[in-house]
């Protein structure tokens, strides 16, 4: 009865699925999950600072001043878990997403010098960060509340790859925008996407793989995630099985099965509302 009942769910999100084209940055929602249903998972993060302080999100280190140490960007934490920290500009709106690693839960030489760009040494933490609009405005004109009704949770998504945020590396919206660069197209999984990763053969070094990976569903930019050699722990990271890993790529890094046995972890970001509906 319970297989029914799935199949008929399954069913039903397959024909919303094939209707729904438009991808929409109308949310922004973390963490994967088994059962796309369920509270545990998906989840949404605010999108206004007025919004997380009411939900006790609170301004986390330097989120007291606009320009981070190496970020730009309001900074909010809740209940001091660094898995997931908020940026806001100056407006109140959001900006930006970062995810923490602390050093004494990260195994020595991780991550490693071919990486090290894309992670800033924040005190205890190694952190990641990512935009959803040009970081140079977030902290001088910020966007306005037309501009957030219409775009939603932002305009682009760059990654920050270096010490300051005018070093990015901006993703296209698109699945065509790949074409002749280094992402290389990864497997499809349902609620997550067809997937893309930085420069990955087969042969690879995995102590070059890249912390970032992309979701596409419908030829469009719909999410993205981190993945970082570690076990770390909180409820908003994602701790892949080893022998779920080849499903997420189409030329399986040879150096895979040692790199889970490392230790691995994973978060998924979704940009808009409807992650069951993610078909590729």
């Amino acid at each position: 009865m319970n297989a029914l009942v799935l199949l008929v769910l399954a069913g039903v999100v397959a024909a919303e699925g094939f209707l729904y084209n438009d991808v929409d940055w109308s949310d922004l929602k973390v963490t994967w999950g088994a059962n796309p249903f369920s509270h545990q998972y998906f989840q949404s993060v605010p999108r206004k600072e007025s919004d997380a302080k009411a939900a006790d999100w609170t301004a986390f280190h330097s989120g007291t001043e606009c320009n981070g140490a190496f970020y730009n960007g309001y900074r909010f934490i809740k209940d001091n878990d660094p898995a997931v920290m908020l940026l806001f500009d100056k407006n109140g709106y959001i900006a930006g997403i970062q995810m923490g690693a602390q050093k004494d839960k990260v195994p020595a030489g991780t991550p490693s010098q071919y990486i090290q760009t894309l992670w800033n040494d924040d005190d205890d933490m190694y952190v990641i960060t990512a935009y959803f609009v040009d970081p140079a405005t977030i902290c001088t004109t910020g966007r306005t509340e037309e501009e957030f009704d219409q775009y939603g949770t932002g305009t682009d998504l760059y990654i920050q790859n270096g010490t300051t945020p005018a070093s990015l590396i901006k993703i296209p919206k698109s699945e065509s925008g790949l074409a002749g660069t280094a992402w290389t197209k990864g497997g499809c999984f349902y609620t997550m996407g067809r997937h893309y990763w930085y420069n990955v053969s087969r042969d690879m070094d995995c102590d070059r793989f890249f912390p970032v990976f992309l979701m596409y569903n419908s030829g469009d930019l719909n999410g993205f995630g981190w993945d970082m050699n570690a076990s770390l722990d909180s409820p908003r990271y994602e701790r892949p099985p080893a022998a779920a890993l080849g499903l997420f790529f189409d030329v399986e890094p040879a150096c895979l099965p040692d790199l889970a046995n490392r230790g691995l972890t994973t978060q998924h970001i979704y940009l808009d509302n409807t992650p069951q509906l993610n078909f590729c």
